[in-house]
């Protein structure tokens, strides 16, 4: 990649900003979690249109995935985030003007459009802005995302447990930090060296075929881990809430700062370990921890939910954080486009269709008997990551990769 000219090198501050953008995107996407069930008082729509709500999230955040990072590598980084920027502040005003559930759609569908590319050419960008420190970025990355969820889940459930315009305060408190960055973007210099060189095109999804064994194995382990923070995200915190027989908002606040804390830390802890040891170890643990929440949500003990949720949330980190290492640690360089977007179009389908499915069966039976439901087929394709990946190793170890440079073979000895 060439090098920009000095003069035209981002500013030192750029680096922090970007951080500070992603830690915004995924605290935007986590403000609703706590409030969804004052919207659903106030407007009396059944459990399952919540999980519309956040699957719409979802739904977009893909088709932003695909386009974005073409885009970026074509007119640059800056303008795609600034447009990424201005989604975001759309959707947090149309919450604030909200007059029913369908509102609520047409929010999250814009929010999940500006965070889906931020995610993305956010990411780049801090590459480009510092490349010497990619492992390291992607680490703080790990860290900005869930600091992020957790301020925002702690944040607003606050305000929701006080009463104090719990529907106005989040969604202005993160609007005037996103106008903050808006500028900041402004007056940085364009990170990326090539703007215009790229050709525009989405990549089409694709798996060589001397990854697949990995692939599924880093799909199944990802698409569990992803189903269960859907569900986190988007049920579970009115279903501990109720099993601890506990009113208000704080309490289901707690439970999503607790995954979104304890998967930060995992992922940080087991980042010097190798790949495939991490995502075994997580999807195993999350198995048995799903079934084990089954009891913990029955004790209606609100410190045993706690505790049970945050060794969940732990897991999950292991699991997703290990299982996406396994993988891009020996993806082509050439098809690593088409590799993750297939990856992510499947991470996102885990995401959304289990928590459609569990807000379908809340709706028709109730939370005390779907989640249960849900933990167990959690757990089962757990299991089937850890399956996957000791039938491929029988059938003749790990699959073939590319073979790496000399330099990158220090480091993917690291990870894998």
């Amino acid at each position: 990649m060439p090098a920009l000219p000095h003069g035209r090198r981002p500013q030192p501050w750029s680096y922090a900003a970007l951080l500070a953008l992603l830690m915004l995107g995924q605290a935007t996407s986590a403000i609703p979690s706590p409030l969804y069930f004052l919207y659903a008082e106030k407007w009396d729509y059944p459990p399952f249109l919540t999980t519309v709500i956040f699957a719409a999230y979802g739904a977009v955040a893909v088709v932003a995935i695909l386009v974005s990072g073409p885009l970026s590598d074509r007119y640059g980084r800056r303008p795609v985030l600034l447009v990424a920027v201005l989604l975001l502040l759309a959707g947090l005003a149309v919450f604030v003007f909200a007059a029913g559930p369908g509102h609520l759609v047409v929010a999250r569908m814009l929010n999940g459009l500006g965070i889906g590319a931020i995610v993305v050419v956010g990411g780049a960008a801090l590459l480009d802005v510092s490349p010497e420190r990619a492992a390291r970025s992607g680490t703080l990355t790990a860290i900005a995302f869930n600091v992020g969820i957790a301020a925002a889940a702690l944040g607003t459930a606050g305000l929701a447990q006080t009463g104090f315009h719990p529907l106005l305060l989040p969604y202005l408190a993160d609007a005037f930090i996103a106008l903050v960055l808006f500028v900041l973007l402004l007056v940085m210099r364009e990170p990326h060296p090539s703007v215009g060189a790229a050709p525009l095109g989405i990549p089409r999804p694709n798996v060589p075929k001397e990854i697949r064994g990995r692939f599924v194995f880093a799909v199944i382990g990802a698409g569990a881990a992803w189903a269960v923070l859907g569900v986190c995200f988007s049920l579970e915190p009115s279903i501990a809430a109720h099993a601890a027989h506990v009113d208000g908002p704080f309490f289901g606040g707690v439970v999503i700062a607790a995954v979104a804390l304890s998967a930060a830390c995992t992922q940080v802890i087991s980042a010097r370990h190798p790949a495939r040891t991490v995502a075994l170890v997580g999807d195993s643990a999350l198995a048995v921890l799903m079934l084990a929440g089954v009891a913990g949500f029955a004790t209606g003990n609100a410190g045993v939910i706690i505790v049970t949720v945050a060794l969940q949330g732990g897991a999950y980190g292991l699991a997703f954080g290990g299982s996406l290492r396994h993988l891009t640690a020996h993806i082509p360089a050439a098809r690593r486009g088409a590799v993750m977007s297939l990856f992510y179009l499947l991470a996102y389908g885990a995401l959304i269709t289990p928590t459609l499915l569990v807000g379908i069966g809340a709706t028709v039976w109730s939370d005390t008997v779907i989640f249960p439901v849900f933990s167990v087929l959690a757990a089962l394709l757990c299991v089937s990551a850890v399956v996957v990946e000791h039938v491929l190793g029988r059938r003749g170890g790990q699959p073939a990769v590319t073979p790496a440079s000399t330099a990158e073979a220090p480091r993917m000895s690291e990870v894998d």
